[in-house]
This record gives structure tokens, C-alpha cells and sequence, in this order.
């Protein structure tokens, strides 16, 4: 069972195309697919996104960050549809009619944002749970009840339990001082086997891609400095091999010319 952990593509079309031609038994992207500062809006990403999830190869798991506006009715300039073709205009407002734009993307082999379910893959059954950006939004129990349904399902299905959250927890290498508390003690409560993050770009340079919160594995595998991310061809990753027990970061170095490459054995 081997699964590829990234977050923060904000929407780099060669990193999308190199995930696009990797095999694992489930990718996972924690949150900002898009980026908000891209000059063409948010329409052609949200658009391009729906078409590259319609052919994505494998099994995908994907969960909201802040540029991805998976919220009801989103925040997008309408005369963005101006500058997307007729014949392609029709696919982009089912996504702005729908309450979450990201609903659109699901199809058989991909979980999208704020679903708690169980993905077959090779080594078994495995529970994953999304939750979204703006899961306070949503509701004071929203959260709650996605949290409860995946342990509910790992207890029924005896099966790793595995978790998108695009904030990582405070107080561990993998979040630092500026991570979400509330992750903290819901890691504590409920014990996933593996909790995938990003946002915080510099913390897995500073601090580490990998950490454990009372036996759960929480990985963030960090954007590169600016300059760096843009020469970058791929994006930065780690290579969780359940059956050897592994994680492996790959990075791109924001010091020095050779690539990062780390890996740890998940005891």
C-alpha cells in the first residue's frame, strides 16, 4: 500500500501534470489546489480542475485549503465567465450552482471535500476523511460528525484511518507555533493513524515533514521558498510505503542545489 501525500499545488500545471503520470495505490492533496492570486481567477482553475479530476488514472483524495473558496456560492467575479469558452461554460456554473463547487469533482476513485469513507486499494480497505477549510462554517457539528463516522468506520472495517486536514496541528515539527490547536487535541481523541497537512509552507524546512501525536503519524510535506518553488519541476511529496513502514520526503532544497531526500521508519 503505497500513497503519495502533497498539498499546496496552488494550481502549477507541470506539478499537475507530473502527479498526474505517478502510480500509487491513493493520492492525496491536503488542500490548495488552486491559488488565489493566479491572474486568470478562480474559473479557469476550478474548470481545469474538474477536467483533469475526469481523467485522473488512480484512486484521489482531496480536501479544501483557504485559495480553493469551497465555500456556498464561493467568491468569484462573474464576468470571469467571459473569459471562459461558450462551449465549456455550461460545466463551470454547475460548479457555481452547486452549494460546494469541489461536489462536482466526485466520481468513483476520488474523495473530494468534507466526505468521511472507505477507498479499496491494494493492501485493503482504507478509511479517509476530508475535512474542509471552512468546516466552522459549515456548522459546530460538522466537523464533529466527520471525526466520528471515521472512527466508526476504522472500528467496523479494521482498517487504517487516514485524514486531510489543510492547517496542521500547533505544537508538533509538523505545525510549529503557528498550527491549528483544535487538530491537536481531535488527533489526541481520536487517534487516526495518519493526519496529511500543509499551509504552513516553511515548516517542514524548519521544523520536519514528519511528527507523532500519541502514536499518530502527521506528515506536511512544505512548499519550497518562492524562488525555488518556481524553478521546481516537481512538487514537494512524501512517499508513504505502509508496507515497509516508510515515509520519504522529497523537496526541493531552499538552500544549496540538491534535492531533499529523507526517510523515516514509522515505528
Amino acid at each position: 500500500m503505497r500513497l503519495l501525500l502533497l498539498a499546496d499545488l496552488h494550481f502549477r500545471d507541470d506539478w499537475y501534470r507530473w502527479l498526474f503520470e505517478r502510480r500509487a495505490d491513493l493520492a492525496v492533496i491536503a488542500g490548495d489546489l488552486l491559488d488565489g492570486f493566479h491572474p486568470g481567477g478562480l474559473l479557469p482553475q476550478m474548470l481545469a480542475m474538474r477536467e483533469w479530476c475526469a481523467r485522473f488514472p488512480g484512486n484521489l483524495a482531496i480536501s479544501s485549503g483557504n485559495h480553493d473558496a469551497n465555500v456556498p456560492g464561493g467568491v468569484f467575479d462573474p464576468e470571469g465567465l467571459a473569459e471562459i469558452p461558450e462551449n465549456k461554460r455550461q460545466a463551470v456554473l454547475e460548479m457555481l450552482q452547486a452549494k460546494h463547487w469541489m461536489d462536482r469533482l466526485e466520481r468513483p476513485g476520488i474523495v473530494t471535500d468534507g466526505r468521511t469513507t472507505v477507498v479499496e486499494i491494494s493492501g485493503g480497505p482504507l478509511v479517509v476523511t476530508t475535512i474542509p477549510y471552512d468546516h466552522v462554517q459549515r456548522g459546530s457539528t460538522f466537523a464533529d460528525e466527520l471525526w466520528q463516522a471515521g472512527a466508526a468506520l476504522r472500528k467496523s472495517r479494521r482498517a487504517c484511518w487516514l485524514v486531510l486536514h489543510h492547517e496542521p496541528p500547533a505544537d508538533t515539527a509538523v505545525g510549529g507555533l503557528m498550527g491549528d490547536t483544535e487538530l491537536f487535541y481531535r488527533i489526541r481523541e481520536y487517534r487516526p493513524n495518519f493526519v496529511v497537512s500543509g499551509h504552513l509552507h516553511a515548516q517542514a524546512y524548519s521544523g520536519s515533514f514528519a511528527d507523532q501525536i500519541d502514536g499518530t503519524w502527521c506528515f506536511n510535506p512544505g512548499f519550497p521558498a518562492v524562488n525555488r518553488a518556481r524553478a521546481a519541476k516537481i512538487p514537494n511529496h512524501i512517499l508513504l510505503d505502509l508496507a515497509e513502514r516508510t515515509a520519504t520526503w522529497h523537496a526541493t532544497a531552499n538552500l544549496g542545489h540538491a534535492p531533499i531526500i529523507k526517510q523515516i521508519k514509522l515505528e
